[in-house]
């Protein structure tokens, strides 16, 4: 059952009800591998049916769900194989989505990733900053913040094909890294903390229009980020 929510109004479009579905799969409240109930989502979701179905089979074709024979739909769920893979694509086309964000980001963008470089900034200095991650809903807000971040630089590169092959894995690694690993709040403290600092640098390389050093800081970044992520799933 996918947890209660506030009942938005009603829509009959295909459209909608994907963005509602998406925004819901990926904000960290349905966990990998939780079954998903099309009578359910439609009415916690305030939707018909038919649109949910045909929003499903859209996020089924992105590979953010699963269908499996005689069972359900299912949130996927990602092996520590297919998350180390995720992230070395991400290594490789990130620093070009960064690199070109430094050339066409336009204002409106730029806004987005200072806000959220801020918001970030802020949460990370909080005296009590471990005990306020051990609140799932917590880890959900820094998991958004940072998927913000990144998909907000990959729209500014302003590639759409990149953006279509690319973004799924870039969120399902965010989303997993951040809400699923069996990290303690520690663990994830000290992965956050570096992660504001970076952000920040990334931020001011877009905003001076200097794409090499975008490029190679959003390399290091990312890289970085793998290594904590995936030592934290051979050493939890």
């Amino acid at each position: 059952m996918v947890p209660a929510r506030s009942r938005p109004r009603a829509v009959d479009s295909k459209a909608d009800a994907y963005k509602q579905l998406r925004t819901l799969l990926l904000g960290g409240e349905v966990r990998p591998g939780q079954r998903l109930s099309h009578r359910s989502l439609a009415k916690d979701l305030g939707l018909s049916r038919s649109p949910v179905r045909e929003a499903l089979l859209a996020l089924e074709a992105e590979g953010l769900i699963e269908h499996r024979p005689q069972s359900g739909v299912y949130l996927r769920d990602v092996s520590p194989q297919e998350l180390e893979e995720l992230y070395d694509m991400r290594e490789l086309l990130e620093p070009y989505a960064a690199e070109r964000a430094a050339r066409m980001a336009d204002t409106s963008q730029l806004a987005v990733l200072r806000r959220v470089c801020d918001e970030f900034a802020e949460l990370v200095k909080r005296r009590d900053f471990e005990r306020w991650l051990d609140a799932p809903e917590n880890r959900r807000r820094l998991s958004t913040l940072d998927r913000e971040f990144h998909t907000t630089i990959l729209a500014a590169a302003n590639n759409r094909v990149a953006r279509r092959f690319f973004e799924n894995a870039q969120v399902l690694s965010l989303v997993v890294s951040w809400n699923f690993m069996k990290a303690d709040s520690a663990t994830l403290a000290a992965r956050a903390i570096p992660t504001a600092k970076q952000h920040r640098e990334i931020y001011e390389a877009i905003h001076k229009r200097d794409p090499a050093k975008a490029a190679k800081l959003m390399r290091a970044h990312v890289g970085g980020m793998k290594e904590r992520v995936l030592d934290s799933l051979h050493h939890p």
